[in-house]
């Protein structure tokens, strides 16, 4: 019985090669793109999962009181784990991570590594980081015990470096400190892992060469408990939630439980507090919508051409059930034809992923595991097949078994016969994709609108230089030397970089009411750093660069001096003390943005104090010249750093580089939203095939009576054309609201213009109406005679 289902599904399949095709291409494009979504979302979702005891470690972060504000940051102060573990029984194991950097040197060779954690060696007991070399048991030890990835490894020794017995207690020079060693060699650290490294050295390195690192107001840690099996997750974090006021005195700052398994995804934390590897959750959801939708789009077209091609097949079924089919086999019959055409499409959905594979994820920036040699991949994926096959067949299986014999011969079977249907799958069709383009059409034109606005400063040809080691003391004559280069227009050292600055504390000033604080951003700038940038200034006057070091000045922007009650002009000469330096307001500065625009424009304070460190060099260079001036550059950095490498960027392109997620999910659904239309309007082909056949007899009536080819064709694509219209109407208002509530993360924002509805609805209907046309054009060019000849 299978065999004969399979026999005639195949010569139905064949005999209907147009209806087939457009089946099969629909399915098989909506299939790739899904199982790229699924194998994203699998991969995302399973971050961190390769710990056998993921479920049992939590990350302990904190819900800060500043000024009034409620923010949650990620980061804890250095004795907290310790003091925990002593306290609560519940603790099985508890490790710190801080985040480092450094210069190692080895032999006669150095290395500037940026991603190194310094940690407690209970992280080998908590975590699956197996050690390849090394004993895990005693490594980390030792203040001056490092442990290296197998990367770094190779890195340092060459790829022969499992052979070198003398790898281990290596010597090396941390930070121009010696006397550190290698104890072991870690094996590289998964790509689903949320905790990244490549080196690690242990945090009492830290602690014994910086007292105040290990204070209660150092909150610089991120903070990893495992329980106890059977510790009721719940009870314990309300038992440690006030715990900070009992260890450090007067402490508000509440203790929170973040579960290991949701740091991937659900970690959204203030002032840059947390550092890794990170996604959103929003993104995943965003995905999987558009997968649905897609999947969707391309069920509803293989049950809308079913459907449609019942009545063709009304006599099939009327003679199978004469000769004694049951309904249960017509439906098993139908159903048959469905699953061969989604195995069909299936086959060409896995060879379209696989062939696309690289370009794919080099668009979406991830790595796709298609190895479906592994055991989960290949059921999952059978299963995945077998349902789209049963659920776009299901409906039009109990339509055609449905049938009576008596209507059947009797030729009662209409086309009209689920009509309606057909029209609001042909509706839902289009106004899901004609949703889809218009959020994506405003998206895009917010993102093109963060880029071009005004953000307080000149951003075009303007540079930031990092300065590292001893050139952050000597950011003065470095500054001197660049000036001198042909090609510079101006230079400015500083301590921020203009993308995001976090850098905030509290500010005392004349007339303040008690306990009337707020955070404020600051800088340690130049007199050059203003006009440099071209910031204006509204009132008062720049820094004085005859000043070697000026403690005693402050500049403010409008947000603040809003903030402190005063006007531009009344805050000129108001005395402020920030951060024990008391001074006075001797300018007040345009407001400017220095952080992403889905903030707003927060209170911030410029100081000139050039005795201290600074950590940027900003460089405005003429157009045209950066050729011939980075190299120039780069040449002078070495002069003063020799160890250091040479690193800059452009203050636009790390602006841009923000909104780097909301524009990669932009041109994501983009791609989703052209491939709806694009799936859709094969089942208006479809449907408009199936039409023309149907009318065939009233066309060539028509055309012997005289009727025009554009009348014929305006004939049969009005119905289909009004139900894009439908659609367009019934898309317009959710994609208004989908697009209203986007752009609310935005506190700087475009408007919703009518004209982007109207141009986008003129595109999709124009779309639609070529498609329509091509075969409407060609029934009304048929020659009458045959048609009214084969009726």
């Amino acid at each position: 019985m299978i065999t004969f289902n399979l026999k005639i599904a195949g010569r139905n399949l064949w005999k209907n090669k147009i209806f087939s095709a457009i089946n099969v291409i629909g399915l098989a494009l909506s299939m790739a793109c899904c199982l790229v979504i699924s194998l994203y979302l699998w991969n995302e979702l399973k971050h961190d999962s390769f710990h056998k005891n993921s479920k049992s470690i939590f990350r302990v972060t904190e819900k800060q009181d500043q000024a009034g504000s409620i923010y949650n940051v990620a980061v804890t102060p250095g004795p907290l784990a310790p003091a925990l573990q002593k306290d609560f029984p519940e603790i099985k194991h508890a490790v710190r991570f801080a985040n480092w950097e450094g210069m190692i040197k080895l032999r006669d060779r150095s290395y500037e590594e940026k991603n190194i954690k310094l940690t407690d060696n209970s992280i080998f007991n908590i975590f699956d980081f197996p050690l390849i070399k090394g004993n895990p048991a005693t490594a980390l030890r030792s203040p001056n015990d490092v442990v290296i990835t197998e990367r770094i490894a190779e890195k340092y020794f060459g790829k022969d470096w499992r052979n070198n017995s003398s790898v281990l207690e290596q010597s090396i020079i941390f930070n121009n400190e010696p006397g550190f060693k290698i104890v072991g060699i870690a094996k590289n650290l998964p790509a689903n892992s949320s905790i990244q490294f490549d080196i690690l050295i242990p945090l009492s390195y830290l602690f014994l060469s910086d007292k105040w690192s290990y204070k209660w107001n150092s909150n610089n840690y991120h903070t990893y408990l495992q329980l106890k099996p059977g510790t009721d997750v719940l009870s314990f974090s309300k038992k440690i939630a006030n715990k900070l006021s009992a260890y450090n005195n007067g402490a508000t700052d509440l203790l929170l439980l973040q579960p290991l398994n949701k740091q991937y995804l659900y970690s959204d934390f203030a002032f840059n507090t947390d550092w890794g590897k990170r996604s959103n959750i929003k993104y995943l959801k965003i995905f999987t919508g558009v997968g649905l939708l897609l999947l969707l789009i391309a069920s509803v077209n293989f049950i809308n051409l079913s459907t449609a091609r019942s009545l063709k097949r009304s006599m099939e079924v009327g003679i199978r059930k004469v000769n004694g089919a049951s309904p249960r086999q017509l439906i098993v019959q139908f159903l048959s034809e469905s699953v061969m055409v989604a195995c069909i499409a299936g086959c060409i959905g896995i060879i379209l992923l696989v062939a696309a594979k690289p370009l794919i994820e080099k668009y979406i920036g991830i790595s796709l595991n298609t190895n479906f040699s592994q055991s989960i991949i290949l059921p999952s994926l059978a299963f995945f097949i077998l349902a789209i096959g049963l659920l776009a067949g299901l409906y039009p299986a109990f339509i055609l078994s449905r049938f009576s014999t008596a209507s059947i011969f009797r030729k009662a079977v209409k086309f009209n016969s689920g009509k309606v249907f057909r029209q609001s799958l042909v509706v839902t069709q289009f106004a899901i994709s004609i949703t889809l383009i218009i959020c994506v059409f405003y998206m895009y034109r917010q993102l093109q609108f963060v880029q071009q606005k005004d953000l307080g400063f000149d951003k075009e040809q303007l540079i930031t230089i990092r300065l590292k080691g001893a050139l952050m003391q000597k950011a003065g004559l470095f500054k001197h030397d660049v000036d001198r280069l042909p090609g510079i227009v101006a230079t400015s050292p500083a301590t921020i970089s203009l993308v995001n600055v976090d850098n905030s504390s509290y500010v005392e000033w004349e007339g303040m009411n008690r306990d009337d604080q707020f955070l404020i951003s600051q800088a340690n700038v130049t007199p050059d750093f203003i006009p440099a940038l071209e910031m204006k200034l509204l009132s008062g006057n720049n820094f004085s660069s005859q000043k070697s070091n000026d403690t005693s000045t402050f500049i403010l922007n409008e947000a603040a001096v809003k903030r402190m009650g005063y006007t531009n002009v009344t805050a000129i000469g108001k005395e402020l003390n920030f951060w024990g330096a008391k001074g006075k307001v001797i300018a007040v500065v345009k407001d400017f943005h220095f952080k992403p625009l889905n903030t707003g424009i927060n209170p911030f304070i410029f100081r000139y104090q050039p005795k201290d460190s600074y950590f940027n060099l900003f460089a405005k260079i003429q157009p045209g010249k950066a050729t011939e001036v980075l190299p120039a550059i780069e040449k002078l950095f070495k002069e003063y750093e020799q160890e250091g490498t040479f690193e800059f960027s452009y203050v636009n392109e790390a602006l841009n580089n923000t909104y780097r997620d909301d524009k990669r999910t932009a041109s994501i659904i983009l791609f989703f939203a052209n491939l709806t239309i694009f799936i859709g309007c094969l089942g208006l082909f479809g449907l408009t095939v199936f039409s023309a056949e149907q009318r065939i007899k009233e066309v060539g009536i028509r055309k012997v009576l005289g009727a025009s080819v554009s009348s014929i064709t305006a004939l049969l694509s009005k119905d289909f054309i009004k139900l894009v219209l439908i659609a367009i109407l019934i898309a317009i208002p959710v994609a208004w609201y989908a697009t209203s509530k986007w752009l609310e993360s935005y506190v700087y924002r475009i408007q919703i213009e009518w004209w982007g509805f109207v141009l986008i609805a003129i595109a999709v209907l124009a779309v639609a109406l070529f498609t329509i046309c091509i075969h409407a054009i060609k029934a009304a060019l048929a020659n009458p005679a045959l048609s009214l000849r084969n009726e």
